[in-house]
């Protein structure tokens, strides 16, 4: 799944001097420190989420799809009632 892209505006044409990472509980930190003492900080935390959740008629070993409650974002197999 790809999602948007951002920009930063203000870091344009600045200078890389160097970049620093860190971890610090659930948080992933990366600091881009430029030569004229500003740094761009941008923080990343994993996060869980019900890609999908089906009913399924198991009675007869088919297994068909009786109910899509939530519904992955790619195509799926399996019919719907």
């Amino acid at each position: 799944m790809r999602t948007g892209q951002k920009r930063y505006p203000g870091v344009e044409g600045k200078i890389v001097d160097y970049v620093q990472t860190h971890n610090e509980q659930d948080t992933l930190y990366f600091q881009v420190h430029f030569t004229d003492k500003t740094f761009l900080g941008i923080s990343v935390v994993p996060y869980i989420r019900v890609h999908s959740a089906d009913l399924y008629d198991a009675s007869t070993g088919d297994y068909e799809v009786l109910k899509d409650y939530v519904r992955a974002e790619r195509g799926r197999k399996g019919s719907r009632k």
